[in-house]
């Protein structure tokens, strides 16, 4: 079965699979379970609420965050380290308003202040009333300012850190899949039907890139009267080793490691009937030798 690349699997773990995706996932529990994988990943990312009890994380994962995503130095503290309450003014925390709130009442009292009065009279306005402030307002820090701004974007620059963790992911994934997945073909021979079958197959044989063997057995029907089983059988036809049974139009079998395919060149496929009988059946559909 040919699974889903990688990019097609970031894409479903991001809730953007297409019909022929989704069809397949149905059918695939290796790709299924990759998909399950990353959204774990997307959800995390997507999640804009902290819940609480939470620990704190230490502030090297900011950092490791800051480096990956290569952030400017605007944000290079940790945002864990801004207290919000202790960085508010006392007027705001003893009074309960928002600093809207407050800025509206400034302008209040700034539109009723003795400067409209010294205009309205055409008298100078006093050096104290062009340098105090409002009664009852106080200076916010813009360095307060600033970190509040900073974490208010915590769960934006979260959220692209997890969508990097997730393109990490995959291209990792892709990449031991594709390394996985290379392979030679170093025999291969089509299948003939035996008498009373009018079926077509081939047969390959892969030499992985971890030094194992498979054999690709493919076959136009899947019909039987029993179940299919694929044999290697030796050219005396007495000697034969079960690879496994075959489901579908086609298989993928290990070769066990010390065995000789010079000995054992036929492949054969067979109908065997559910009779508890490990031997060959004698019936076969497909057969053909292997050019080694």
């Amino acid at each position: 079965m040919q699974h889903l690349p990688p990019e097609a699997l970031a894409l479903c773990a991001l809730g953007e699979a297409g019909p022929q995706d989704t069809a397949h996932l149905d059918n695939c529990a290796e790709c299924t379970a990759e998909v399950t994988a990353l959204q774990r990943v997307v959800t995390a990312g997507r999640t804009t609420s902290v819940p609480e009890g939470l620990p704190r994380p230490p502030s090297s994962v900011w950092d490791s965050i800051h480096a990956r995503l290569g952030l400017g130095d605007a944000v290079r503290a940790d945002p864990f380290d801004a207290d919000p309450l202790a960085a508010a003014p006392s007027g705001e925390a003893a009074s309960g308003e928002t600093p809207s709130d407050e800025a509206a009442s400034n302008e209040a009292a700034q539109a009723s202040s003795p400067s409209d009065k010294n205009a309205e009279t055409g008298s100078a306005p006093s050096p104290a009333t062009l340098q105090s402030p409002p009664t009852g307002s106080t200076p916010v820090p813009l360095e307060a300012a600033r970190k509040r701004r900073e974490r208010r974007r915590l769960p934006q620059v979260l959220g692209a850190a997890a969508a990097a963790v997730v393109l990490a992911a995959a291209g990792t994934w892709g990449v031991s899949r594709i390394l996985a997945d290379r392979s030679e073909v170093i025999a291969a021979v089509e299948l003939a039907p035996l008498p009373a079958y009018s079926e077509t197959g081939r047969a390959e044989v892969d030499q992985r890139s971890d030094g194992g063997r498979e054999l690709v057995v493919t076959a136009s029907g899947s019909d039987a009267q029993g179940f299919r089983e694929v044999w290697l059988i030796a050219p005396d036809v007495q000697r034969m080793v079960s690879l496994g049974t075959m489901e579908g139009t086609e298989g993928r079998f290990t070769i066990p490691a010390n065995l000789d395919l010079d000995e054992y060149p036929i492949v054969d496929i067979s109908d065997e009937p559910f009779d508890g009988n490990p031997t060959h059946s004698g019936d076969s559909i497909l057969r053909g030798v292997l050019e080694l």
